[in-house]
């Protein structure tokens, strides 16, 4: 290559490395701008965009007041009320959906096909089709205002249950016939043999099932009525609808709530290549 050749792609590459770095920081800016805002006062947030600098972006005196006001209001009552059902629907969904996974890669019966492109077809349909009947029908059963309307729509994930019976799949025939031979049963083979080998799968599943819950807005606003029923996103909502809304406040909860599923994301990232990486079962 001549050194003409070479500096044209030096160049081209010190471009898209640019170009990289301005789309990143296109992405970031709101993100530090949000953070910094919860740690102003509030009549300084706009303000301090006038005009626009690098004070705008990290606050010369920075305070925690505001995730201390916060906290201390309905935001604390929603942000518990999210961490329970979130938790709640990462446990049983898990092992709800890895045992429909289960159902539908390592036993043979009559119409898996049909059951699993249904399933399939389940998780292309929008929320807000099927979420106003639903909560008619929950309402109709009395479990509106009740932590079972909040996590029941969310246990069975038809994403979650493809994505772990591709997993299950990559799991030699094998292994079953040989834990079959010993006398094992399904149940046995389900939480012994599979469930072990599918960790990160599972783990990949959970953050998904977590997200799900911790993100949602309108099937949380349609079955509960009572305020200490309300989830942080409802809360959070609230807080900007009112007359006089605290900014401070609201760039503070509104950090917490971007905070919690980007430390648990980032935490469990290894996991995510883990299951991309592994096709099989270790020798």
């Amino acid at each position: 290559m001549s050194a003409g050749q070479k500096s044209s792609a030096g160049a081209g590459r010190m471009v898209q490395l640019l170009f990289g770095i301005a789309v990143a920081a296109g992405f970031l800016l709101p993100i530090v701008w949000l953070v910094a805002g919860s740690l102003r006062p509030s009549n300084e947030i706009f303000t301090a965009l006038n005009p626009l600098s690098i004070g705008s972006f990290i606050p010369p005196q920075p305070t925690l007041a505001n995730y201390g006001s916060a906290l201390g209001g309905a935001f604390r009552t929603g942000l518990i009320n999210s961490i329970i059902v979130a938790a709640c629907t990462v446990v049983v969904g898990l092992l709800v959906c890895a045992a429909a996974a289960f159902a539908l890669s390592a036993m043979r019966w009559r119409g898996r096909e049909v059951v699993f492109a249904i399933i399939v077809f389940s998780f292309l349909i929008p929320e807000e089709v099927v979420a106003i009947p639903l909560s008619a029908i929950f309402a109709r059963a009395g479990l509106q205002n009740t932590y079972t309307a909040l996590i029941l729509p969310f246990v069975g994930s038809g994403l979650v249950i493809f994505l772990l019976r591709q997993f299950f799949l990559a799991i030699p025939r094998s292994l079953i016939e040989a834990a079959q031979i010993d006398g094992a049963g399904w149940p046995r083979i389900f939480f012994q043999i599979f469930l072990p080998l599918s960790r990160p799968a599972l783990v990949g599943a959970g953050v998904i099932l977590f997200n799900g819950q911790w993100q949602a807005y309108l099937w949380p606003l349609l079955v509960t009525t009572r305020q200490d029923m309300f989830l942080a996103p409802i809360t959070l909502g609230l807080m900007v609808g009112q007359r006089s809304s605290d900014y401070g406040q609201v760039f503070a909860a509104s950090t917490i709530l971007s905070l919690i599923p980007a430390i648990i994301l980032l935490g469990f990232q290894r996991y995510f290549t883990d299951s991309v990486a592994m096709s099989g079962v270790k020798e």
